[in-house]
């Protein structure tokens, strides 16, 4: 839901070349010489009807390999979250003044011109989201090369959502603000987009998701699946979800008298940062 949220918008893509402003404003940045992939032809979508029957016109191809006319074929379930996130706009459409409104929580401002990508920066985000954020829009220019229109956007890169639905559609406000998050939720105006972790988290030693899914592939490979530890397994930092604090009440150290069939360990990031991830690879845990 979250992903495909922002993959497409009225039948374009919408995610970036490596041109970009740094923080004086100045464009920087480096050409593309060679296109990720081939050239994709495009179809308008036309969708308005999902929520009756979760299908298309019969032309709209269902992935992008898919170029000739098609029958019987539907759009992915998942396409019903892009007329949901947009829904706040769909009578108003976006103003000046909404995109404004946005910048107050907003760490950038993303603008996409003729194929290339200017980004102004209102703050630092934690760690290096912003940064890994932008790259995912670059890898979308990169791989669409021409394809995706001229757009500008606020997005915000911390986790909770920020405008609530009630607030911004009683006057005087302009209207509903368009900010793009990781997360919402049906009581927020907030556009989710891809998680920025999908082309890589430096501070916790996290690689670009292609290359990740490799290792994971590779690791699955070092256990069979009948000769692993037959428990649920889970590891990750409980204190920042009072959902995940709960999860770890069912370890069997919190439990003596009930085994819950699972494997529940805390990730410390401060020590495994000290002592360089040598317990974080993804894929050496695949034993379970």
């Amino acid at each position: 839901m979250f992903v495909c949220s922002f993959a497409r918008y009225n039948g374009s893509l919408l995610l970036v070349t490596a041109n970009f402003t740094n923080e004086k404003g100045k464009v920087g940045g480096h050409s593309i010489t060679k296109s990720l992939a081939k050239e994709v032809q495009d179809f308008p979508l036309d969708c308005l009807a999902w929520s009756q029957t979760l299908t298309c016109p019969r032309i709209y191809p269902t992935s992008h390999k898919n170029l000739g006319r098609s029958s019987g074929k539907t759009c992915p379930d998942y396409f019903r979250w892009i007329h949901e996130d947009l829904r706040h706009w769909k009578e108003t459409g976006i103003t000046r003044d909404m995109v404004e409104v946005a910048r107050r929580t907003a760490h950038f401002r993303l603008i996409i011109v003729n194929g290339k990508a200017y980004v102004e920066r209102f703050r630092k985000s934690i760690q290096t989201r912003d940064l890994f954020t932008v790259w995912g829009f670059q890898q979308l220019l990169r791989r669409y090369p021409g394809r995706v229109p001229d757009l500008e956007l606020m997005f915000d890169c911390d986790d909770r959502p920020v405008f609530n639905i009630g607030k911004y559609f009683k006057r005087p406000n302009p209207g509903p603000p368009p900010l793009f998050k990781y997360c919402s939720d049906p009581w927020s105006l907030d556009i989710v987009s891809p998680d920025w972790s999908f082309w890589g988290w430096p501070e916790t030693n996290q690689k670009p998701w292609e290359m990740t899914l490799k290792d994971i592939k590779e690791g699955n490979k070092r256990v069979k699946w009948k000769d692993r530890t037959p428990y649920a397994y889970w590891k990750g930092n409980p204190s920042v979800s009072p959902i995940r604090a709960d999860l770890v009440k069912c370890n069997v150290n919190n439990t003596p008298n009930v085994d819950w069939d699972t494997r529940l360990f805390i990730q410390d990031w401060d020590n495994e940062s000290a002592q360089g991830y040598k317990n974080s690879n993804i894929e050496d845990q695949c034993t379970y």
